[in-house]
């Protein structure tokens, strides 16, 4: 039996749902196994949906407190704020100091705020993803007379899904689609983006780009120039950027927790870090949630390799992934590569690739 480590996870994002499946094999590895991560996990790729109304918010919950009940492992609801590499500890929210000997951090990103107020009571970001639960709340309650006046910062995957869903409510009047640069859907191939921008217009929807937002001004974006656009409610969807724990030094960096190929930080074997937190060395990795899913077997292996003395796994990101927008409406556009499709077969693949994955964590 191996002498017994101390593995401290950090963070419940798609690769550690993995490793809580598999915690099982960590303890026979010799791993005393703890987390400190929310008590639920919101599924990214069901988050438009349910912000704007079309799915139920139980659609995309992963109860990550009973998964750990299940693995065993030491669950603390919360999360880490500071980390120390010299006695090997970090501290949580509630001022808990925990030991470990190795330290995995998976938690997610957060909104690359642009330069518009924060904090206003209009305005909802759609990271973290229980954020969105507050625009789903003020989507129940429109204006008295009139439909939603709703305004989208950011024509990155998160904000096309969020205006072509809230443009296929029926009590939505008008959404503006806001992209700071001179097109829509630069990250698809050329005429997918042609068809995205006709389906969205074709809703209605109204997209300014080379937008420059400066400030929100109480119901108003003032944008470059002084033009002023009016909303009930102002989303921003500006892409994505790591936490300020993975940016904070010695450990993180500017664009995360720098790794190699084996998921282990660049200066210290003991620190591993996947999914959007990571700044992934050998490529530059777009902040996607499948390359999080393919890290957790990644992960668990590597684990299981320390504790036998073999050699470290790599990861080995696919050329190509798959990516999917649900538009609402019944439609999704799924792209690959220079292949897309844009109808009703690409959300009926959506969703059925979307049950498969929740239903692993859920049985």
């Amino acid at each position: 039996m191996p002498p017994e480590r101390r593995l401290l996870l950090v963070g419940a994002g798609h690769a550690h749902l993995h490793l809580l499946r598999h915690a099982s094999r960590l303890d026979a590895a010799g791993y005393r196994t703890t987390l400190v991560a929310p008590a639920r996990f919101d599924y990214s790729g069901a988050a438009s949906g349910i912000a704007a109304g079309g799915r139920d918010p139980a659609e995309g919950r992963i109860d990550v407190a009973a998964l750990a009940r299940h693995g065993p492992v030491d669950h603390r609801a919360g999360r880490v704020t500071d980390v120390d590499l010299t006695t090997r500890t970090a501290t949580t929210d509630d001022g808990t100091r925990l030991d470990w000997d190795l330290v995995s951090f998976n938690i997610g990103s957060v909104v690359d705020v642009p330069p518009v107020a924060t904090g206003d009571a209009t305005v909802v970001e759609v990271k973290p993803l229980s954020s969105l639960a507050r625009l789903r709340e003020r989507l129940e309650h429109p204006p008295t007379g009139r439909g939603h006046h709703l305004t989208v910062v950011g024509g990155g995957a998160s904000g096309l899904e969020l205006a072509a869903h809230l443009a296929a409510r029926a009590d939505t009047d008008r959404v503006h689609l806001l992209e700071y640069g001179p097109r829509i859907g630069d990250f698809l191939p050329h005429r997918a983006a042609r068809r995205l921008v006709g389906l969205l217009e074709g809703r209605g929807v109204r997209i300014v780009t080379d937008a420059g937002p400066v400030r929100v001004d109480g119901d108003a974006l003032v944008l470059r120039g002084g033009t002023r656009l009016a909303h009930d409610i102002l989303v921003v969807a500006t892409g994505l950027a790591p936490p300020p724990l993975a940016t904070r030094s010695p450990l993180g960096g500017r664009d995360g927790f720098p790794v190699r190929a084996t998921l282990q930080h660049r200066d210290h074997d003991d620190v591993y870090a996947a999914g959007d937190c990571a700044d992934f060395l050998p490529m530059s990795l777009p902040r996607l949630g499948v390359h999080g899913v393919r890290q957790g077997p990644v992960l668990l292996a590597a684990f299981e390799a320390r504790a036998t003395g073999a050699p470290a796994p790599v990861y080995r990101p696919q050329e190509h992934v798959l990516s999917i927008l649900d538009l609402g409406g019944g439609t999704a556009l799924a792209v690959r590569g220079r292949w897309w499709w844009l109808g009703r077969s690409s959300l009926a693949l959506k969703r059925r690739i979307d049950r498969r994955w929740l239903a692993t964590y859920r049985s």
